[in-house]
Order: structure tokens, then C-alpha cells, then sequence
């Protein structure tokens, strides 16, 4: 609040400086809040304040700074609250500048009784709110009461009924040109493209409001991203977030009360349907604590197990999908507590209680028809500033966040009653499938002609009427398309049904972009490639141009939208992917301490949110918008983004233990190591946006080590020598960690169908000191074991039969690890399935003849022993052992190798394409493959020929390597782009008057001119060459700018 009162503050103190005539200080000392509606309006006395010295205050939360209330009604509540205040009538100003002297306050104290205007208050009562046709014929007469100003006021806003654009109550208006692309109505355009689009964008400057208080370094410090509170405070006025979270939390109510459909938890709803008392509307719009504008602790009530998904509805019946929308939702819901501004030019915007002035740059929300009736749009250039040239009558009410979240849980509780299928599309907005509801009024009445989904569709608008005092129109159709575009025809406050025999009649005047799903850069694909835009003309384009020109994916699903056929189901249980927060508006760094503290804190605040679901997530995405180097320092949107270069990144996100995150330490992290990878001057940055994605719910998985999900391997075959046992011989071991209590012995035998079988090392490799350490039972049992294998040397498997006996259970000790404990570590194995002998026959006397220990040869391996045996041989024999072998190769056999050999490479990797020049010796010649290079060949070769026009042949050389690049890969496609726009530099750097200039033909003469048309004249006919082999190769041509 402080911040926006310094900011109206500051333009007062301008529209001081602006009007020095007639200036005086009869109000000095003045500090005045004019509340309500006034005669003269509250602008015109703002402006007699200010210009004679006084203070205007546009906010009333602390009343100390106000020395005078003016007014000309006040509510019963508003005479309780302003009891001990200095309340006076309007004329108390006007008497005083005409006087030249500040008169008595007390000659002009407003009396409640006492009305000004008779009428203010009284000329529209609640009960409007239940007369839809007279609410019309009033719009209807004020349309009629203003046709010459309306109509200009339009065309002065650059959105008359030929622009192009969709009218504002959500009808196609037909366009008068597709050569130029449709209108934008936007307050802060980010990219050049959008910013082009805005009427009368590139005429407006930087911001000097803007510009004079980033020069103050404490309001930049109290208002700008550095501030503590900035996130808490932008997320509390920002309108697109609370859309966007009621949008997520409405989602997640209609899964829960579907969910709760399936289990069979359903409420009771008496009457006939006709009375809303028993909706639960505020009942069921209790929010969490916390945030008293969220949605979460609320509940969707359903009354009937119809709506479990959409999964109970017979297949036979004709599908019917209803498409429900509020009629200027913030403007409606304002309007229900004010009757008395029904039937006038109404917006919703941050300037509240008509201020802001002819200086305000308050961005319109929504705006009413009678306020649309004179050309004023949602998102306006200049917003309320230009809202006011065009209607000087216009009106403003605040954001009521709690009012719209408790008027869309009613809503959307009407439609659970009504819906086998609902999908959240807006807090206002909503897709449900009644195929069910209206099979079952048509069942009730078989013999009517009545069209009973248009019976339906009344029913709901009235329940929804009563229950919210606002108007929605409902479109109706066979599927969610053309329901949408039915829903035009329907505003305001009405209902329409599109057949599927009407849908070509109504589709084929319609624009690309009046179907949903296709934007702005659809139909500026479609003009290019094709020629027309118009669904009436590409409904003659066959599915393979529409698929060529704009994509498989695209082509195909327009292809059928223009013939009335949409497949989509509604996406009612849809899950929630990322989590995201996003923030364009008053970043502003000096340094990148701050940029890094302000990352922090918006990692908190993703944190929270990830919280708040209960996910956590896998990956991260850093979202930059760093100001474009031709857009001014300060935005013309008062601390707005402006025209920007977008920037993103993404990285996996873990925290240490390699899990899943949603710790806002881990997010803030990664996401200042992307931002300092950029390496970006804090200064310029003007957007950041931090998006969680792969989601997972918060409870799922172990929140320690990783463990790799390993299957267990499949068991071995048995050996030829081992016996096959029966079911009830093999006896079953269990070994008992030491931790686990200690378990009865259990009466029944376990017995598996396997081999018992441990294999042991020779008992001269066990280590006596583990042994001796063992217990007494288990010490024993491995002795009879090693006293029943006579040869220690005995390395193969041998098969016994076990008879069967009681599960053995050995608490504390685990047989298996102390024999892999008491086995040597580097063991040599053999294979069973080989017959390979045990070891060398040879007696123990020979061995100690030739200094061999018995038991150290038996426990060798059989290769080692042969070798030991042979050397010792050897040396008794008296003979030199010499360690070289003669080795014998095979040259019949032709050598195998121990791998295949890999087979030579098949793939074609294509030559970078290069531009050759002479070098300065005879016979040198230079070959350039980088971007660089090529730029400086470039530039060398304009500044070359500043006095002639360039050589054809020059030229020609010149397009065939930048086709050649195009062709060789997709890099080339960016090397082409950086040399061509280079090269657009250097012409427009010497020869840019030329540019656009008419080249009427050759001349004799070589001029200045004849030369600049000749280099245009080579660039555009490159460019044609490029622009041939892009299209082929990627399907477009490339954009210089």
C-alpha cells in the first residue's frame, strides 16, 4: 500500500507541475479523501485540489493523514466509521477557489439526510440482478444515446469493427486485410514481434515517471526486487496469479469430489433442483488460513455417483458438451454489492475509486459491455489512461479476490450436479459433459420436439443466477470446438446450441485464430504458406497442404476442426506437471548480490508451493527475460519487462542424496548456478521464472539411500552329477539377524525342492583365530563338515541326500557370511561342468625330493602345479631352466581374434561448407569455415566496393556457399542466418536510404544511388536462393531483422 500511494503521490506532484496557471495555496494544509460517487467527479476535484495547494489521498488506511472527507452519500456503515471525521459536501472546494480564500468547513458539513443528486443510490436496485432483458434494453439505449462518439472512440483505439480482431464479447469480427497480422492489446508486449502488434506501441518512450524515482535509491529499496517483501506483496495484488492458482486448485477439487463419487460419498440435495438454497455456497468456500484468497480446505459437493469421471455413461447416448462462461466476471462480481453503477461504462483495475487520472498507467482487468460499447479493451496500451480519452465517464472498482473465489465454488458446485464430466478450464470458465442429464430428460419425455440440452443449459444459467447474482451464457455443441465457439454466439447472458449440420455455415466466416488451440503464429504460417487464412477457404485445401504447410501435428487436427470434428475428451483428472513462479514486473538489480538473494527468496516461494501440493520434483528450468539492447532503460509500463530477449535453461534437480527435492536451499542452488552460467549483467535483467517439473508425489520413494532395483538372477542348472531329491528331503535353513527377536521353533518342516550345498575352502586356508572366535555349536559343526570331506583338495560340488528335519534356526550368526569370512580371498575356481582332473598325480615322496611341501602343492591350482613340478624337475636334473618358450604358431590356421573386428563406419559426415580467397602470394589460396571469418570477408568485400557495384560473379560465389551451407547441416542454417544479418548490417550502415527505394533500372551513370540499389539488389537475390532451400529443407524461410 505504501508503495502505490508514493506512486500516485508522485503524479500528483507532476499534474501540479503540468497546470501552473491559475495555481494558489488556498488548500495548503489540506489532506482530503473524496469517497464515493461526487458532483464534480472525483477527478475533477483531485485536479482543483492539487492545483491550489492541497493533498489528495487516494487510499483511507490511515486516517491520521486525512484532514477532510468529501463525499455526496455515505452507507449507514460509512457514518459509523466517519463519526469523529470532518465530513463535508463537494462544494466546500469548488466556494473556495471561487472565493480565492479557504471558507469555513462547518457551512458545508454533509447531513446523511441531505442528498445532492436525488437519483445517486436509487436508480437501479438489486433486483436487476433478476432482469436479464431490461439490463439489455438499458445497454441497447446507452449504445444509442452515444453512436457517433462510440464508433470514433473505437476507431481511436485501433480495435474498430474492421480491425480484425475478435470483438469483446468473445464473437468473431471480420477482418478487413490478412496482410497485416491481427492487433495485440497488451500493456508490456515482451518480444519485438509482440510489441509490433500493440496499435501505437513504437511510438511511446521510456517511462519518466519510472525514470525519476529508480533515481531515488530509497524507493528503490522499498519497491523495487531487492525489497524483503516484493514477492509477498506482488503475489497478493497480482491478478494473473490468483488465476492461476484457482485454476490448479480447482482441478485438484474436481479430482477429489469425482474421487469421492467412485467411493460412493455422496450428499443429499432436496427439492427439485430448482432451489439453491441447499447448494453450499460459502459452506464449501472455506480456504486455508493462511491465504485467505486460496482455495485449498475447500470442498466440491456432489450428489450424484454420475460423476465419477465421466466412466459412468452409456455409450449409446449422443454426446453433449456445454461450455460455461461468466459474462466480465470481475466486473459482475463487483457490481452485485453495487447496483447503483449497473447499467455504466464499469472496469476493474488497480486504480481504484475512480483515480488515477490522465496519468494512470493501471492495467484494465475487465471491463463491462457498456464500457466495451465505447472501445475500451481488456490489457489497453495505455490502460486506464487511455480507458479515460475514450470515455471520460468511465468508472473503476477494485479487485474483490475473496468475492470471485467464493463465486466460483458455487459455480462450480452448481455444475457437479449437473456434469458426467468436468473440466477446469478458469476460476470463470468451465467444459462439462451432460450427455447423461439430457438422455434423461429426452427418456422423461420421448413424444416432446423440445431441445432438451437447451432445457439444461436454462436451468443451469437461472441456479447459477440465484445462487451468484451473475450472468454466464453457455454454448452448446457435440464437442469441445465447436462448444466454444458456441459460446460467442451465446454472450452476453444468453445460450446457444450449434448443430453439427449448421457447423460449416457458422465455421466458414471464421479466422484460424478465433478456433482455440490456434494462436498468432499459426495463422501468420498459414498466410505465408498458403495465402489465406479464412476456414472457409482451407476447408478446400486438401490434408496433405495443411500438413505440409504447417505440420503433421498442426495440419491434422485443423484439418478437422474446420470440419466441426474435435476427439478430445475432457481432461478432468489431467495431473498437475510443474510447479512454477514466475515474476516480470519490478526486477531490478544493481549487482549480483541481490540477483542471487532475490533467486533465494524465489526459491522459497517455489518451495512453498511444492509444499503445498505435496510433490517434489526431478528437474528444473530457469526462465530469463534480459532487456532487448534497443528497448529504453525503463519500460513504457510503469517497473514493466518491456521488449526482452528470453533465455531458458534446464538441469536435473537432486538434492545430496540423489533424490527428488523440494527443499528451497537445493532449488535456490541449482537455480543460481543456470543464472550465473549466462554470466548476464544484473542491470539488465527484467523477468525470472524458476519451473519444478517430473513431479512426484512428496511420500513416495525412501527418503535415504538410493537402492538400485536389481532383479534377482534365475537359478543355475544343475550338474550331471547331482542326484534330484524330492520335495520332503531338502530341509529349509533360516538364519536369524542378530537384532530380530527370537521366534518359536516352529512344529511343521519347511522343505525345498534344491540341493544343500556349501562350498568350503581346504582347511589349511581357514584362519584358526576366526575359528577359535566362533561359538561352540557353530565352531563344531564346521569341524564334522571338514572331518566328512577327507580330501582337502576336493573342489567339486558333491550331491548328498538331506533328510528331512526342523527348520534350523541360528539366532546372531549367519552361516553363509562366515564362510565367505574363513574362504581366501583371491580363490581359484573350476568349473563342474568341465571333467578336468583335480590335481597332478604325484606322490609325496617325490615331492619332498625335489624341496616341495605336500600341502602347499595340493592346495595350487593343477596349471600351477604342472608348472612347479616341471621347474623343479628341471633344476634337480642339473640343467639351466630358461624361462623363454618356443612357441610354435600354426600357419596353416589363420589367426582368430579375441574380439570381432568392428565393422568400418557407414556413416557420411558432409564437408562444412567453405569460402575460398586469394591469398597475398601467388598461388596461396585462404579457406574460411567460421562465422567470424566470414563475417570480416564480408565486410572487407562491402567496404571494397563502396565506388562500384559488386561483381556478379562475386555474388554468385557468395549465394552458392551460403546454399551450400544451409544444405551440409543445421549449424550451417545459424551460420547462414549470423552472416546474412551481418552482412543486412553493413548495407543498411552505408547504403540504408536505399533500402526501400524503387529500382527503376540500370543506368549508364555509376552514382551513389546505383550502387546502393546494386548491393540491395544482390542481397534480396541471395536471399531469394537461401530462402528457396530453407523452405525445402525446413519448411520456412528465414527472418532478418
Amino acid at each position: 500500500m505504501g508503495r502505490k500511494r508514493a506512486k500516485l503521490q508522485i503524479q500528483n506532484a507532476n499534474m501540479g507541475t503540468d497546470s501552473n496557471e491559475g495555481r494558489s495555496d488556498v488548500f495548503k494544509g489540506i489532506s482530503v479523501y473524496v469517497n464515493g460517487w461526487t458532483r464534480p467527479s472525483v477527478q475533477d476535484l483531485r485536479k482543483l485540489l492539487i492545483q491550489h495547494g492541497g493533498v489528495f489521498q487516494a487510499y483511507l488506511d490511515k486516517k491520521s493523514l486525512v484532514t477532510h472527507i468529501v463525499t455526496c452519500s455515505l452507507t449507514a456503515a460509512k457514518i459509523k466509521e466517519f463519526k469523529h471525521m470532518k465530513v463535508v459536501r463537494p462544494e466546500w472546494l469548488v466556494d473556495s477557489v471561487a472565493a480565492g480564500a479557504l471558507l469555513p468547513w462547518r457551512d458545508y458539513i454533509f447531513y446523511p439526510a441531505a442528498r445532492v443528486d436525488q437519483s445517486q443510490g436509487s436508480q437501479i436496485g438489486q433486483i436487476r440482478l433478476f432482469q436479464t432483458d431490461q439490463h439489455l434494453a438499458s445497454t441497447s439505449a446507452l449504445r444509442a444515446e452515444h453512436p457517433s462518439s462510440s464508433r470514433t472512440n473505437a476507431e481511436q483505439a485501433g480495435g474498430g469493427r474492421n480491425s480484425g480482431v475478435k470483438s469483446d464479447d468473445g464473437g468473431p469480427v471480420p477482418s478487413g486485410s490478412q496482410s497485416s497480422p491481427r492487433p495485440l492489446y497488451v500493456t508490456d508486449p515482451g518480444t519485438r514481434e509482440e510489441a509490433a502488434r500493440v496499435p501505437g506501441y513504437a511510438s511511446l518512450g521510456p517511462n519518466e515517471l519510472a525514470e525519476r524515482v529508480m533515481a531515488n535509491p530509497r524507493w528503490r529499496a522499498a519497491h523495487t526486487s531487492i525489497a524483503p517483501d516484493f514477492i509477498e506483496g506482488f503475489y497478493k495484488n497480482s491478478r494473473l496469479h490468483h488465476l492461476s492458482m484457482w485454476k490448479a486448485e480447482l482441478k485438484s477439487l474436481v479430482i477429489e469430489a469425482q474421487e469421492r463419487a467412485e467411493d460412493g460419498e455422496l450428499h443429499t440435495v432436496h427439492g427439485d433442483g430448482n432451489n439453491d438454497a441447499t447448494i453450499p455456497g460459502n459452506a464449501s468456500a472455506q480456504a486455508s488460513p493462511i491465504d485467505d484468497s486460496s482455495m485449498r480446505g475447500a470442498e466440491l459437493i456432489v450428489t450424484s455417483s454420475s460423476k465419477a469421471k465421466g466412466k459412468q455413461k452409456a455409450e449409446d447416448v449422443d454426446r453433449v458438451v456445454m461450455h460455461c462462461d461468466f459474462d466480465c466476471f470481475f466486473v459482475s462480481a463487483g457490481l452485485v454489492n453495487r447496483p447503483h453503477l449497473r447499467g455504466k461504462p464499469v472496469v476493474v483495475c488497480h486504480s481504484q475509486g475512480n483515480q488515477g487520472g490522465a496519468s494512470s498507467t493501471s492495467e484494465i482487468a475487465s471491463s463491462s459491455y457498456e464500457a466495451r460499447a465505447f472501445g475500451i479493451k481488456n490489457g489497453m496500451r495505455r490502460a486506464l489512461r487511455q480507458a479515460r480519452q475514450l470515455c471520460p465517464e468511465v468508472l473503476t472498482i477494485p479487485y474483490e479476490f475473496e468475492r470471485y473465489k467464493s463465486l466460483s465454488l458455487q459455480f462450480y458446485t452448481i455444475l457437479m450436479r449437473h456434469a458426467d464430466d468436468l473440466q477446469a478450464v478458469s476460476v470463470d470458465e468451465a467444459l462439462i459433459d451432460v450427455s447423461s442429464g439430457v438422455a434423461r430428460l429426452r427418456a422423461a419425455a420421448p413424444l416432446s420436439a423440445d431441445d432438451f440440452a437447451v432445457t439444461l443449459a436454462q436451468k443451469i444459467r437461472a441456479q447459477v443466477k440465484r445462487a451468484t447474482g451473475c450472468e454466464v451464457s453457455i454454448g452448446i455443441a457435440e464437442n469441445i470446438q465447436l462448444a466454444r465457439i458456441a459460446t460467442r454466439r451465446a454472450k452476453p447472458a444468453g445460450l446457444f446450441h450449434l448443430n453439427k449440420e449448421d457447423a460449416q455455415k457458422v465455421l466458414e466466416p471464421l479466422d484460424i485464430d478465433d478456433l482455440h488451440g490456434f494462436g498468432h503464429s499459426t495463422r501468420q504460417k498459414a498466410k505465408e504458406k498458403l495465402g489465406v487464412t479464412n476456414l472457409g477457404e482451407l476447408a478446400k485445401r486438401s490434408k496433405l497442404q495443411l500438413c505440409e504447410a504447417l505440420g503433421r501435428g498442426t495440419g491434422e487436427t485443423l484439418y478437422k476442426a474446420i470440419r466441426g470434428i474435435d476427439e478430445r475428451g475432457l481432461e478432468s483428472d489431467k495431473p498437475r506437471k510443474s510447479v512454477s513462479c514466475d515474476i516480470n514486473y519490478g526486477i531490478r538489480f544493481e549487482n549480483n548480490e541481490q540477483a542471487e538473494e532475490f533467486i533465494y527468496r524465489m526459491a522459497e516461494e517455489v518451495a512453498r508451493r511444492l509444499e503445498n501440493t505435496s510433490m517434489r520434483g526431478r528437474s528444473i528450468t530457469l526462465k530469463v527475460m534480459k532487456r532487448d539492447p534497443s528497448a529504453p532503460k525503463e519500460a513504457p509500463k510503469f517497473m514493466g519487462h518491456g521488449v526482452c530477449e528470453t533465455f531458458n535453461k534446464q538441469t536435473t534437480l537432486a538434492n545430496a542424496q540423489g533424490l527428488a527435492t523440494s527443499d528451497g536451499k537445493d532449488i535456490g542452488e541449482h537455480a543460481w548456478r543456470l543464472l550465473k552460467s549466462w554470466e548476464f549483467d544484473p542491470t539488465e535483467l527484467r523477468g525470472i521464472g524458476i519451473q519444478i517439473q517430473k513431479l512426484e508425489k512428496s511420500g513416495s520413494g525412501d527418503v535415504g539411500q538410493a537402492k538400485l532395483s536389481f532383479q534377482s538372477a534365475d537359478r543355475k542348472p544343475q550338474s550331471k552329477g547331482h542326484v534330484q531329491l524330492r520335495d520332503d528331503m531338502a530341509p529349509e535353513i533360516v538364519v536369524q539377524p542378530p537384532s530380530s527377536p527370537a521366534e518359536p521353533a516352529p512344529a511343521n518342516i519347511a522343505v525345498e525342492n534344491r540341493i544343500a550345498h556349501v562350498e568350503f575352502p581346504s582347511f589349511s586356508q581357514v584362519d584358526q583365530d576366526v575359528l577359535a572366535a566362533l561359538p561352540g555349536d557353530i565352531r563344531k559343526e564346521l569341524e564334522d563338515e571338514y572331518r566328512r570331506s577327507r580330501s582337502p583338495m576336493s573342489v567339486e560340488p558333491v550331491a548328498t541326500t538331506v533328510e528331512p528335519r526342523r527348520k534350523l534356526l541360528v539366532k546372531g550368526t549367519n552361516v553363509k557370511r562366515i564362510t565367505q569370512q574363513l574362504a581366501p580371498k583371491h580363490r581359484a575356481t573350476l568349473s563342474p561342468k568341465k571333467n578336468r582332473p583335480s590335481s597332478v598325480r604325484v606322490s609325496e615322496a617325490e615331492l619332498r625330493e625335489l624341496d616341495i611341501d605336500p600341502e602347499v602343492f595340493a592346495a595350487l591350482p593343477v596349471d600351477m602345479q604342472r608348472e612347479q613340478l616341471i621347474v623343479a624337475r628341471h633344476k634337480k636334473s642339473g640343467g639351466a631352466f630358461n624361462e623363454r618358450r618356443l612357441v610354435i604358431k600354426d600357419t596353416t590356421r589363420v589367426a582368430r581374434s579375441l574380439y570381432p573386428k568392428k565393422p568400418p563406419p557407414q556413416a557420411n559426415h558432409p564437408r562444412p561448407a567453405t569460402l575460398k580467397q586469394q591469398g597475398k602470394q601467388k598461388g596461396e589460396k585462404l579457406y574460411f569455415t567460421e562465422t567470424d571469418d566470414v563475417q570480416r570477408v564480408i565486410e572487407a568485400w562491402v567496404e571494397g566496393f563502396q565506388e562500384h557495384p559488386p561483381n556478379q560473379k562475386d555474388v554468385d560465389y557468395f549465394s552458392r556457399f551460403l546454399v551450400q551451407s544451409v544444405e551440409s547441416s543445421d549449424t550451417g542454417m545459424e551460420k547462414t542466418i549470423a552472416v546474412m544479418r551481418w552482412w543486412l548490417v553493413l548495407l543498411r550502415r552505408m547504403w540504408g536510404m536505399y533500402e526501400e527505394a524503387q529500382i527503376n533500372g540500370a543506368t549508364q551513370r555509376v552514382t551513389s544511388e546505383a550502387i546502393g540499389n546494386a548491393w540491395w539488389r544482390a542481397f534480396r537475390e541471395v536471399k531469394a536462393k537461401v530462402d528457396a532451400v530453407a523452405r525445402k529443407r525446413f519448411g520456412g524461410t528465414i527472418v532478418l531483422k
